[in-house]
């Protein structure tokens, strides 16, 4: 089994950091793997000096070529898009944004040739970014979203050596550059169109391999193997979970290692939390909670604390003035 990483990166981002941190987890857990990463050229040549430890964990490093006036995030996608091109063998494609926690074991069925975990956990009549997701392929002309109720997360992707394999990312690819001709670079709408028009070729894996711990994950932690800890609808707000915290990876890019009390976390990273953490059930509040209402609440809360401070007194006096006329 071959374990592959996508990096791309510049000294202005945390993608690298967040990418050595996941590498030195897998290694920790799993001393004899054969660890892959993939590079564009931009990238290798930005990685020197401190920002090149991962060459002492790594087993093998490649570089893909990507077309010039890719973006750096394209440039990703391209070579994300097409790994099975660049790599023999079964393999477990791996997001930078996470923590392996254990010795990891991907014996699956002969007959799975593509995995996968639904994102978020959840189906898509469930999600809370069905209409998102809508709204994006609506724009590239895709209709998975709209006629299926599986919606994988790309984080984590299992692929065998076949012919499955094969035809799974040369549609995934083909179906990318559609959308990036169109405006759209992302490569999860692609990724589950391919899914949709190859018949349902992924099959769900379990929660524990892809346990997205900012979206459901938390009934998958106690088992979880993977934890992928950050999410692109939540990038407002600092990490809860410390390994993925801006204090973390800061402080790798400052020194270019992993210290001590970082190696710690990652021996126990199940219950590296911050200690100020709230668990959310209820449906009403999760709803406001992902309402463009709480996102300005927040940005008040930032820019103006007197203010928001302000505001919530008085709303809380209002609150208790209309409580007393219902109960008169």
């Amino acid at each position: 089994m071959k374990y592959v990483y996508v990096l791309t990166s510049s000294e202005k981002d945390l993608y690298y950091e967040q990418f050595f941190l996941s590498v030195t987890s897998l290694r920790l857990y799993n001393p004899e793997a054969d660890i892959i990463v993939l590079l564009d050229e931009k990238t290798k040549a930005g990685l020197t000096g401190k920002r090149a430890g991962y060459e002492q964990i790594v087993s093998e490093i490649k570089i893909i070529p990507a077309p010039e006036e890719y973006s750096q995030k394209e440039a990703s996608r391209w070579i994300k898009t097409s790994i099975r091109k660049h790599i023999t063998g079964d393999f477990l494609f791996i997001d930078c944004d996470t923590i392996i926690t254990s010795k990891l074991e991907p014996n699956f069925p002969p007959e799975l040739k593509v995995g996968a975990v639904l994102d978020s956990h959840v189906g898509l009549s469930e999600h809370h970014l069905r209409y998102y997701f809508q709204q994006s392929d609506r724009q590239v002309g895709f209709v998975s979203s709209f006629n299926h109720e599986n919606h994988f997360n790309g984080g984590l992707l299992f692929c065998r050596d076949a012919p499955e394999g094969e035809q799974f990312f040369d549609k995934w690819h083909s179906l990318w550059l559609v959308g990036r001709r169109k405006g759209n670079v992302m490569d999860m709408p692609s990724m589950n169109q391919a899914n949709y028009e190859l018949n349902d070729i992924i099959i769900e894996l379990g929660g524990a391999w892809n346990c997205q711990i900012s979206h459901n994950g938390l009934p998958y932690l106690y088992d979880a193997k993977i934890i992928h800890y950050y999410a692109t609808s939540l990038d407002f707000i600092t990490s809860s979970f410390l390994p993925g915290s801006n204090s973390t990876l800061s402080s790798i890019k400052e020194t270019g290692v992993i210290s001590a009390e970082i190696l710690l976390l990652l021996e126990h990273p199940k219950a590296a939390f911050e200690k100020h953490l709230r668990i959310i059930a209820d449906k009403e509040v999760i709803d406001a909670f992902d309402s463009s209402l709480f996102a300005i609440l927040r940005w008040l809360r930032k820019k103006n604390p007197s203010l928001f401070t302000k505001l919530d007194r008085l709303m809380f006096r209002f609150t208790k003035f209309i409580k007393r006329l219902i109960n008169s």
